[in-house]
C-alpha cells in the first residue's frame, strides 16, 4: 500500500509556495520507505484535507494487525515523527470508527477521536486533524452549521449559516478571487493577511482544493495559510 498525498498543479507546473513543507514531507516519506501513487481515484471517492499543520498517527504493530482484521475499535495512537502540512489533500484506503485515544503530546488533537483515516501502511490522520469532502462536488459538510440567530439582538429570528473556520490569505501580493472553483472569471482581489470565513469547499483533481469565502467567491487553498482559524461565534454568512 502506498502513501496517497495529492498536491495542486496549475498549468503543468508545480506551485512553489509551500516548497519547504513539501520537501519536508518528501523526506519523511522517503525515510518511511513509502512511494507516492498516482492520483487515479474515481471522481466519486471522498478525500480528506488537513485543517492545520500536524503529524501522522500510528499504532503498534500488533494493534495495527488487529485493526486491519477488524478486531479493534479502540486503542491509544502515537504521533509519528513526521510533518503533514495544513490544507493538503489525501486519499485514504480505509476509515475506522471507534474510540481512538490521542496522545497528550499531540498539539493537534489531545483527547480522543471517533474516526481515523488510513493514508498509508499504519499511518493515520484523525477527524481532529482533517475534514472529509467529496471529489468534484461543492460541499458545506463539516465547515459549519445552520442555526437560529440570537434572540437578544432585536432582529427577527431566522436560520443562518454559521461558519466554523476562517482562512487567512498568505502570499507575496494580492490574490485573485474567482466566480467559481476554477481559474475562469476573477471577481476581485484580496490582500495578504486578510481573513475570511469559509462557507464551502471544493476539490477536484484538475483544479485542486478551493474555498468559498462569501457569496460564491472562491480562492484556491494554495494561497492560504495552512492553519485554519476558528470563526467567531457571532460571525454569520
Amino acid at each position: 500500500m502506498d502513501l496517497w498525498f495529492l498536491y495542486s498543479i496549475i498549468g503543468g507546473v508545480v506551485l512553489k509556495k509551500k516548497t519547504i513543507s513539501f520537501i519536508g514531507l518528501a523526506v519523511t516519506a522517503l525515510l518511511l520507505s513509502l512511494m507516492p501513487v498516482q492520483t487515479t481515484a474515481a471522481a466519486n471517492n471522498d478525500v480528506i484535507f488537513t485543517i492545520r499543520d500536524s503529524s501522522f498517527l500510528t499504532l503498534t504493530s500488533s494493534k495495527y494487525q488487529d485493526l486491519v482484521q477488524h478486531k479493534l475499535d479502540s486503542a491509544n495512537v502515537a504521533v509519528k515523527d513526521s510533518f503533514v502540512p495544513g490544507l493538503t489533500v489525501w486519499q485514504f484506503s480505509n476509515s475506522y470508527s471507534g474510540y481512538w485515544s490521542l496522545p497528550s503530546e499531540d498539539p493537534w488533537g489531545i483527547g480522543f477521536a471517533n474516526k481515523i483515516y488510513e493514508v498509508g501502511p499504519n499511518l493515520f490522520l484523525s477527524v481532529k486533524q482533517t475534514l472529509q469532502i467529496p471529489v468534484g462536488k461543492i460541499t458545506r459538510d463539516g465547515l459549519g452549521v445552520y442555526s437560529g440567530s440570537s434572540a437578544l439582538d432585536n432582529t427577527p429570528w431566522q436560520i443562518a449559516w454559521f461558519s466554523k473556520y476562517t482562512a487567512t490569505v498568505q502570499n507575496d501580493g494580492p490574490v485573485a478571487i474567482w466566480q467559481s472553483p476554477a481559474y475562469q472569471t476573477p471577481v476581485q482581489w484580496v490582500n495578504p493577511g486578510e481573513s475570511y470565513n469559509i462557507n464551502q469547499a471544493y476539490f477536484s483533481y484538475d483544479s485542486g482544493l478551493w474555498f468559498d469565502i462569501g457569496a460564491n467567491q472562491w480562492i484556491p487553498a494554495f494561497y492560504l495559510n495552512g492553519n485554519l482559524g476558528n470563526a467567531s461565534v457571532n460571525s454569520w454568512s
